[in-house]
């Protein structure tokens, strides 16, 4: 993949299936925005995997970045496009991401692992958390992460929360997520 290039033909190739190798310079943090820009200007409903795939990507880059502050823009914006699918299993995944630096632990709003209503949440992270080992054990931190800011009214108002989120991070939805 040409990290110097527009992100378009990437992003093709991405949700085709293609990716690149850790030695490949798309790694780099600027490909990574460039091609997260690119999915969020036309977020599609096949592209789940990708996002999540993406959103990895961002936060194994997060953990390597223990020698200088991370760039967390990117980051936000991949949670708010694998939220956008509503799926209950991602609040796991959002919770790790929320995890990755201070910053994105103080500002990971827990609105984004509500896309698919609290109920189903909640539900999906005590069932989750109810097993063993680390999946386990992020469902039920997770679970309790989201438990308190829905205490604190977290899901007071969704609608008027998601569309403020899809407007901040430029989310673009080309069909049903």
């Amino acid at each position: 993949m040409n990290s110097d290039a527009t992100p378009e033909p990437d992003l093709s190739r991405l949700r085709a299936g293609e990716r690149p190798s850790h030695g490949d310079t798309a790694w780099r943090a600027e490909w990574r925005a460039a091609i997260t820009l690119a999915l969020l200007a036309d977020l599609q409903p096949g592209d789940h995997a990708l996002a999540v795939w993406l959103l990895e990507q961002e936060i194994a880059a997060g953990a390597q970045s223990s020698t200088g502050p991370m760039e967390t823009e990117t980051l936000y914006r991949l949670i708010a496009a694998v939220a956008r699918f509503a799926r209950p299993e991602d609040a796991v995944r959002i919770w790790r991401a929320a995890q990755t630096t201070p910053e994105t632990r103080a500002g990971v709003d827990v609105e984004q692992a509500l896309r698919a209503g609290p109920e189903a949440t909640l539900r999906t992270l005590r069932r989750l958390s109810a097993g063993s080992g680390a999946q386990a054990e992020d469902a039920a931190a997770a679970l309790a992460w989201i438990e308190t800011g829905v205490a604190e009214g977290a899901a007071s108002d969704l609608p008027a929360y998601f569309a403020w989120s899809d407007e901040r991070f430029g989310l673009h939805v080309s069909g049903p997520t």
